[in-house]
């Protein structure tokens, strides 16, 4: 037996809980449903590309997409169409371009709103304007990126058509009746109807003719009394004729919690209830809550939301709706989003609805930004290390404040990983609880590693706050707050030595544990792909890349070496001290005034839980 006792704060203990997980018991199928973010550029609609392609959103874009095993995959942006402007000689794609070109880059797909108007087109809301643009858009794309790109994207329609302050078409209210409920009567817009049937068909002309776009819908509220687009889009969905067909493959709408995660899950099934009720032909359509997030307004502070409480809730959120939709009502889950992906402002930089606190370092020539990670972001990498299969895990006695996720990978090796989330609400405790793990059944000659995040360890905010709370932290102080990014590793990758593991992990409230393990691999990692750098302010850059050619989870760090210019060394060296398995890593020496010192050559590579190197990626030269 393979015993291992973590320690990771001497505090009070309380009653020990037991987790046992058997590898070989059935695994159910478990999809990755929640790797998406979104955000929503500010007012005037006709300067968000400025928003967009200024260089503090394009750091948060890198960020995102530099999460290991594409733990985001898809930002789901307001306005896009905004970003075309149209002349006497057609439509300009410059800023879409632009966006697009750095997504695709930065290994991100668009959740692909068909939202907003071309500016300085005049208004047109006919059926075949929005086919004809968004054929125009789609071919674009196609041909830029290829068909196989394209067709992974998802396109939704606009987002919450209901409310006056997204409608601003106004889409009319006008138009025949298409159903009667046992209380009140709902009528759909016929330019809402043209709108979504003229989307669907420019998608399909796109693609020769071909159902390969996805296209979802309606992005609503769903309230009963006053919000008749989406409830008539699926009336008529519900009555597909030759007149209208129905367009969606995903039916996706918005339900936030009220400070919990199981008020994000309540709202969820009280909605899926009321369509099952309304639209029983409808159940089988994948269903997308691509807001739902613990609460509403992102720019509201709540000081939850810095701390590992908020990545808690996540991981909560997530498996209650894995148990509760896909498991008991056995609806498939296209998409469980946060709309997480906004940039903080002064005085707030930890508490908004956001994946990392920004700083604007407005003292500086030029001025700039610093990214410290929040553990909501560091929490989506460790998500990403889950597998494709759900196992049951026996947990004794039952403690509603914690939940267990056990997922084994069916379709590509045998890696076993466990999360364990503890804490809900805005609730802390200090008190330990030993958690003690039984795995059954781990591969003889396998290696596993234990990563923690938690408000001890892994807490830039707290460090922030006990500094004063600082508007422009110091070099000093940026550094302590990154080693505090977390996750922190809590021991080597160990040898598995029998067939059966146990460990105990002594957990505080709020805290997220994952425990990998993996089998010996035949070959070492693969190549690391698109390494990009970005300069930050004088000798400080951050490096991001892509591990889509790693081909294992199994990655104990990145080795990232540089080759200084200024001392002439020719000699590559790694800079990065700390072991880390996520795709990006910010780098700071000490300044020299004779010779910016971040300048000069970067390469990155892999090393596996075995000490096996992978190939160094291509070397980047800085400045470009």
């Amino acid at each position: 037996m393979h015993t291992i006792i973590v320690f990771v704060v001497i505090l009070a203990y309380s009653d020990q809980i037991e987790i046992t997980v058997d590898t070989k018991s059935a695994a159910a199928n478990f999809d990755h449903f929640w790797e998406s973010t979104g955000l929503c550029p500010p007012d005037p609609k006709e300067d968000i590309y400025k928003f967009l392609l200024r260089e503090d959103e394009k750091f948060n874009l890198a960020l995102i997409g530099a999460l290991p095993n594409q733990g985001i995959k898809q930002v789901r942006i307001h306005w896009l169409f905004d970003l075309i402007f149209y002349s006497e000689n057609g439509y300009n794609f410059t800023y879409l371009d632009d966006l697009l070109d750095f997504l695709v880059t930065h290994n991100l797909k668009p959740r692909f709103e068909l939202m907003g108007y071309p500016i300085l087109v005049e208004l047109n809301k006919e059926r075949d304007f929005w086919h004809n643009l968004v054929e125009n858009i789609a071919t674009r794309y196609i041909s830029k990126f290829g068909a196989s790109e394209v067709s992974q994207w998802k396109f939704e329609l606009w987002n919450e058509p209901d409310l006056t302050n997204y409608n601003l078409l106004n889409f009319t209210l006008s138009g025949i009746i298409l159903f009667k409920a046992n209380f009140f009567t709902k009528y759909a817009s016929v330019e809402y109807l043209e709108y979504v049937t003229g989307c669907a068909e420019g998608l399909k002309g796109a693609f020769g003719g071909q159902n390969m776009a996805i296209l979802g819908g309606p992005a609503g509220l769903f309230r009963e009394e006053n919000h008749p687009l989406c409830w008539g889009l699926l009336e008529a969905c519900s009555n597909s004729s030759e007149t209208f067909e129905c367009p969606i493959q995903f039916l996706s709408f918005h339900r936030k919690g009220d400070g919990t995660a199981q008020g994000v899950l309540n709202g969820t099934l009280e909605l899926l209830d009321s369509l099952r009720s309304k639209f029983p032909s409808l159940v089988d359509i994948p269903i997308a809550n691509d807001e739902s997030d613990i609460i509403t307004t992102w720019s509201h502070s709540w000081e939850w939301r810095g701390d590992s409480r908020y990545a808690a809730m996540v991981v909560k959120v997530i498996s209650d709706h894995y148990k509760s939709v896909t498991l008991d009502r056995k609806t498939k889950i296209e998409l469980l989003g946060n709309d997480n992906g906004f940039l903080n402002y002064h005085p707030f930089y930890f508490t908004q609805r956001t994946l990392f606190a920004r700083f604007q370092m407005n003292h500086t020539h030029p001025p700039h930004n610093q990214f410290i990670k929040k553990p909501v972001y560091t929490v989506m990498g460790l998500l990403s290390f889950l597998g494709d299969g759900w196992l049951q895990a026996d947990v004794n006695p039952q403690d509603p404040l914690l939940t267990v996720l056990a997922t084994k990978t069916v379709t590509n090796g045998s890696n076993l990983a466990i999360l364990l989330a503890y804490g809900d609400d805005d609730y802390v405790n200090d008190t330990i609880k030993p958690v003690q793990i039984v795995v059954k059944n781990v591969p003889t000659g396998g290696r596993f590693v234990v990563y923690l995040l938690d408000n001890v360890e892994t807490n830039p905010y707290k460090f922030w706050q006990d500094v004063g709370g600082p508007v422009f932290p110091q070099s000093s102080v940026r550094e302590e707050m990154r080693k505090r990014e977390g996750p922190l590793r809590l021991f080597p990758p160990t040898p598995l030595t029998s067939e059966n593991l146990t460990l105990t992990l002594n957990l505080t409230i709020p805290s997220v544990a994952l425990v990998h393990v993996c089998p010996k691999p035949t070959e070492p990692p693969g190549p690391v792909t698109k390494l990009s750098v970005f300069n930050v302010t004088r000798s400080e850059i951050f490096l991001t890349w892509s591990d889509s050619e790693i081909a294992t989870k199994c990655v104990r760090t990145y080795e990232v070496e540089f080759e200084a210019q200024c001392s002439n060394s020719l000699q590559f060296i790694r800079i990065n001290p700390d072991d880390g398995v996520f795709l990006s890593y910010h780098y700071a020496p000490p300044d020299n005034e004779e010779c910016e010192s971040t300048v000069g050559r970067y390469r990155v590579r892999a090393i596996d839980y075995w000490d096996q190197p992978g190939n160094y990626s291509q070397v980047v030269v800085f400045p470009y």
